[in-house]
């Protein structure tokens, strides 16, 4: 979820206050993050890819709740008309990304801003079981799936119902574990941040190829500028990685970082030209190009074709494709990096964001 702030703290401070006047919201109950849910160990059984000699693949991909590209939500930007997404534009999206899923054929999907079956803005629709039955039953056979976001009422006037949004990791290797691990809030009023996003890093450990490969799947805070959060939230990750390094486990992160590369603000020029967003600078992001594999990587955004690795279509009717890039694959030294890609010839419809995929190998692979 990215875009114009468009002030979303305020108003959840705002119509919490008026709706319950200011002491009511205890009577909620304080939403409460359950641990990483995933599916049961059959699917060790059902995973017939375990020594793939092809490769390593990773599709990184913000599916914004299966919305589609035909809105513009009051989120988006100030003055957006648009509140939920229609039940046609549901299904159309997700035939979309189980279609790009089944051609990209990947080892694993790190999906960010997949909605539960809980969650009024989407209608209700339990968007990792619609997924994987346009996948078919052993597409994937082994999920994660951990939430960042859950209420069972949110009195904004524009939500008014439950929440239930889920980073979810798709694999067709066996998961051995998985966990949850909260990062910084957003510093707002002690209402709000109840019911705001509580932002997470969802690792789970697969087996490969006789290892354990750690998959490590966020999404950062949006309208974070000047808050501090960005660059704790990366500190979690930085800890995360550094700690699976000590134990000699590979380990590939993706996700919606919302912040721009370290390419001297070649991008947030061209953004704070047209006047469609700001973002902080210099990017907390650095660290992570300063020391690991990263894609897009640095000479890809300092080339002459840095519009390939544009991953951001903001829903602004000032933008007219993509224009930005805030999502990323990066990769410990244990991989060699075969091929890497952003996917824009035919997603431009499905999501405001694009995935981002990458084929990795720790040995010698067939052509």
């Amino acid at each position: 979820m990215s875009g114009s702030r468009g002030r979303l703290t305020i108003w959840l401070a705002s119509a919490m206050l008026a709706v319950m006047g200011g002491a009511l919201w205890v009577w909620l109950g304080v939403p409460v993050y359950p641990d990483v849910q995933t599916a049961d160990s059959d699917c060790r059984a059902e995973v017939s890819r375990d020594t793939d000699k092809h490769g390593f693949k990773v599709m990184s991909f913000n599916v914004q709740f299966m919305a589609g590209k035909d809105y513009v939500f009051f989120f988006d930007m100030d003055g957006g008309p648009d509140v939920r997404p229609s039940e046609q534009s549901i299904d159309l999206t997700l035939d979309r990304v189980a279609a790009l899923i089944r051609d990209e054929n990947p080892d694993a999907v790190l999906l960010q801003e997949v909605n539960d079956g809980n969650d009024v803005r989407t209608h209700y629709r339990d968007q990792i079981k619609a997924l994987q039955q346009r996948l078919g039953d052993a597409a994937f056979p082994c999920v994660a799936s951990a939430y960042y976001w859950q209420a069972d009422y949110i009195p904004h006037p524009k939500i008014n119902g439950p929440v239930g949004m889920q980073l979810v990791t798709l694999s067709r290797h066996p998961i051995v574990s998985a966990d949850r691990y909260q990062l910084p809030r957003m510093p707002m009023d002690p209402v709000s941040q109840h019911f705001y996003f509580q932002r997470a890093l969802l690792e789970a450990r697969i087996e490969y190829q006789g290892k354990t490969v750690a998959l490590l799947n966020t999404h950062f805070d949006a309208w974070a500028d000047g808050t501090g959060v960005l660059r704790q939230q990366l500190a979690v990750v930085q800890a995360r990685v550094k700690e699976l390094e000590q134990h000699n486990i590979p380990w590939v992160a993706g996700g919606d970082f919302n912040m721009l590369p370290p390419d001297g603000g070649l991008q947030l020029a061209s953004i704070e030209q047209a006047g469609t967003g700001s973002f902080e600078q210099p990017t907390a992001i650095k660290p992570l190009y300063d020391r690991y594999g990263a894609i897009p990587s640095l000479e890809d955004l300092r080339s002459a074709r840095v519009a390939n690795w544009y991953t951001h279509f903001p829903n602004d009717t000032r933008v007219t494709g993509p224009d930005r890039t805030i999502d990323y694959l990066f990769y410990s030294s244990d991989w060699q990096l075969l091929h890497s890609h952003v996917r824009q010839r035919d997603t431009l419809e499905v999501s405001d964001h694009l995935p981002v995929v990458g084929v990795f190998s720790m040995g010698a692979v067939e052509p």
